[in-house]
């Protein structure tokens, strides 16, 4: 059986073949396409995972500096007496609280041009108050020293005093 129209089959398989054709490239088009976005994608994630990476080192070393100073000002706490030494292992303590806070100051301003971390604002208030309460330990620290100074030459002049009178008493 032969078709009537054979100029009428040709062409119905001729766009049946196009149309084929076209949908097999737009297949393959968006597989590409879905490769491709694929790999853009993991390497957002990878640079994603990258920062997030490096957020945590820096959170994990200001958390280590800020315990590196809790300790050295539980360890200012401790002092009770005045001498030289303690003192200059208070100045000591003090410096290295400071020194260590200006460090987290320095960490923090170094990653706020990448975009402030979300806790970063916790931390420079942290920073202002470790400020403040080295201030004021070393305060209390020299007004201890001044009243224990103090306190001594109280001490020697009471003793000049009872001296003063057990001599005036003999003559």
């Amino acid at each position: 059986m032969k078709p009537i129209n054979q100029h009428e089959l040709n062409k119905g398989y001729f766009n049946f073949i196009a149309y084929f054709v076209a949908l097999i490239l737009l297949v393959v088009v968006c597989v590409a396409c879905f490769f491709s976005a694929n790999r853009h994608e993991l390497k957002l994630l990878a640079e994603e995972v990258r920062r997030y990476d490096q957020l945590a080192y820096q959170r994990e070393e200001v958390a280590a500096r800020f315990d590196q100073m809790l300790f050295k000002l539980r360890a200012f706490s401790q002092y009770v007496n005045a001498d030289a030494q303690v003192l200059s292992n208070q100045a000591l303590l003090i410096n290295g609280v400071q020194s260590e806070n200006n460090r987290v100051r320095g960490l923090l301003e170094e990653n706020a041009g990448d975009g402030a971390a979300p806790g970063s604002e916790l931390y420079q208030k942290m920073t202002r108050h470790v400020v403040v309460l080295a201030g004021l330990k070393d305060s209390l620290s020299q007004t201890r020293f001044s009243s224990e100074s103090l306190r001594q030459q109280l001490d020697a002049c009471s003793k000049a005093t009872r001296k003063a009178v057990n001599n005036l008493n003999r003559f």
